[in-house]
């Protein structure tokens, strides 16, 4: 951070209307650090606030195997997807000596704060400390970065890599810019990283590129016809590359897992979704935009495209979650925070009571008018009404942390578990044999029942036949699923419900679950996708590591702390 600060402060600073510094301004990386810092607090504060997700079970275990062994191993499967945040999330295991989802969600809440940081150093060299401010609290305290800095996923990291590509770029283009290579390669090396977590650093990549041609413009038509010529062919084989791979990339582009179809076509998803998070800034944008451009014109044209451009594309992509344009974010509040900034260069005077009461009465009016700093506002009033003794909770889990103590004791008796959480019966109760769900087995390829899904080596099922066929091959067995994915299309579909009651006898247990077993005087023939004939060794399961018994955790002979056991129920992992 200090050697973006020196070049940021040396090359891009803006001077205030009498010629001096913008008041305020602070040598160096300090106040860039403290609202990095400040923002760390916060999140950590809130940690356990948000519910578990059940797409941080990934990290988690397989985090935990990297920290053990070194590998991504979730059963007999790898969840082999992001393995930088995994590796990460297994080291803040080893530093931390726990293993638990409030200890896994830490990297999150470190890269979160750090782009705040970014954010607030960039704005205050190229806007003034009065944009810093702005900016860096739109996008520190907006509850999309509180999710996210909550969330043991890798959406925090991608949008530092895209944030510090971004500026990088932006510090390689300035006219008076030193160490372009150097700036450059950081910007290649982010843009990877990305890349490597989510494919739809693409998109991103692509709008700054288009932000590169509109900013170089001047640049590129003063270039001497060899360099333009020269130019040209390095575009021409750019764009001969990509249509030799339209076809695939426009199939992935467009693809959606069983569990998304529903907005697979809905082009208004993400206008919908700031429209109701974010009413305010969205009705706003216009205004700060035209008032962002005139206090930097470079800058905020990349706001604008970074935003705009990235958003429209994603409307059009098959896969929706706002998480996944998560990355836009930070340069929607710096476009924001550069509009403040001239709010008050235009209106605030001199000194600093004046300016700071237009500024807090500019972000008061955008974060009184949305919901997403409401909801912000309620998790940190929570938090402080709770006392010290809040922070030391566990990440709360619902039905599941009630339940459990119960549910481990039903299964430890049986010879096959069947289920329909599949990660979450895995932490709450130990392994099981055979998972039930219509969207997972939409994912693999082929989509047939009895297909292991390649992330926990176990076999899926989708189908009344199969489960019936698995009940008369195995003497018994327990079958386990929340009230949530119970009857649920994506989950266990209600025709498999039907079968389940039919053939199977209840277990009276927590209302919030649907336990059934079944138990045969004798095996009337083999098994050959469940139990011992398959786990482990069988054709198409990967042996990574010995199984614990069930009601333990993984690795074998680990306790199983509390907090370990804090994942929601949220449909589809992305």
């Amino acid at each position: 951070m200090a050697t973006t600060s020196e070049h940021l402060g040396s090359h891009a600073a803006l001077p205030s209307q009498d010629g001096r510094r913008a008041p305020m301004a602070l040598p160096g990386a300090a106040p860039a650090l403290a609202a990095g810092l400040l923002a760390c607090l916060v999140y950590g504060l809130t940690i356990q606030t948000r519910p578990a997700h059940i797409d941080e079970f990934y990290h988690l275990l397989a985090g935990r195997s990297w920290a053990a062994d070194g590998s991504f191993a979730i059963l007999d499967g790898r969840y082999e997807r992001a393995r930088l945040f995994t590796a990460i999330v297994g080291g803040s295991f080893d530093l931390f000596g726990r293993s638990d989802l409030w200890v896994a969600r830490i990297p999150s809440l470190l890269f979160s704060g750090i782009s705040v940081g970014l954010v607030f150093q960039w704005l205050r060299q190229s806007g003034g400390i009065w944009s810093a401010v702005a900016g860096a609290a739109l996008f520190g305290l907006a509850g999309y970065t509180l999710d996210i800095a909550h969330f043991a996923r890798f959406y925090a990291l991608h949008a530092l890599m895209i944030l510090a590509a971004a500026g990088s770029l932006f510090l390689a283009t300035r006219p008076a810019g030193r160490f372009r290579p150097g700036w450059l390669a950081a910007t290649a090396l982010c843009l990877a990283i990305a890349a490597h977590l989510q494919p739809v650093t693409a998109i991103a990549a692509l709008a700054l590129g288009c932000w590169l041609l509109f900013d170089q413009r001047a640049t590129i038509a003063a270039m001497r016809p060899l360099h333009l010529i020269v130019l040209g062919a390095i575009a021409l084989a750019c764009a001969t590359i990509a249509l030799s791979q339209a076809g695939p990339a426009l199939e992935s582009y467009r693809h959606a897992e069983r569990w998304a179809t529903g907005s697979q076509d809905d082009a208004f998803y993400y206008l919908r979704e700031f429209r109701a998070q974010m009413p305010a800034m969205l009705l706003l944008w216009p205004v700060a935009l035209a008032a962002a451009w005139r206090r930097n014109p470079s800058l905020a044209s990349l706001c604008a495209i970074m935003a705009m451009l990235c958003l429209t594309l994603h409307s059009f992509a098959g896969m929706k979650a706002w998480r996944y344009s998560y990355y836009v974010f930070p340069f929607i509040c710096m476009a924001y925070g550069l509009g403040i900034g001239a709010l008050v260069e235009r209106f605030g005077g001199g000194g600093t009571l004046r300016p700071a009461l237009l500024a807090g009465a500019a972000m008061l009016l955008l974060m009184g008018g949305d919901v997403a700093y409401r909801h912000s506002a309620r998790l940190m009033a929570s938090t402080l009404a709770q006392g010290p003794a809040a922070l030391a909770a566990p990440v709360p889990d619902g039905e599941w942390d009630r339940a459990a103590p119960e549910l481990r004791r039903i299964a430890q008796g049986s010879s096959l578990l069947v289920t329909g959480d599949d990660l979450r019966t895995l932490a709450h109760i130990g392994p099981f044999d055979l998972f039930i769900s219509h969207s997972r087995l939409g994912e693999l390829k082929p989509p047939t029942d009895f297909n292991s899904d390649f992330r926990t080596g176990r076999p899926l099922i989708d189908s009344p036949a199969a489960l019936s066929e698995v009940i008369d091959c195995t003497d018994n067995g327990v079958v386990i699923v929340s009230d949530y994915q119970w009857r649920n299309p994506m989950g266990v579909r209600p025709e498999i419900a039907r079968e389940i009651e039919r053939r199977l006898t209840p277990v009276p247990t927590h209302s919030s679950f649907h336990v059934y077993s079944w138990r045969h005087p004798t095996v009337r023939r083999a098994c050959p996708h469940v139990g011992k004939q398959a786990l482990p060794g069988a054709k198409g399961a990967s042996v990574v590591r010995p199984l614990p018994p069930r009601g333990r955790c993984v690795p074998s002979g680990q306790s199983c702390p509390p907090a370990f056991f804090g994942i929601a129920a949220t449909a589809g992992a992305a």
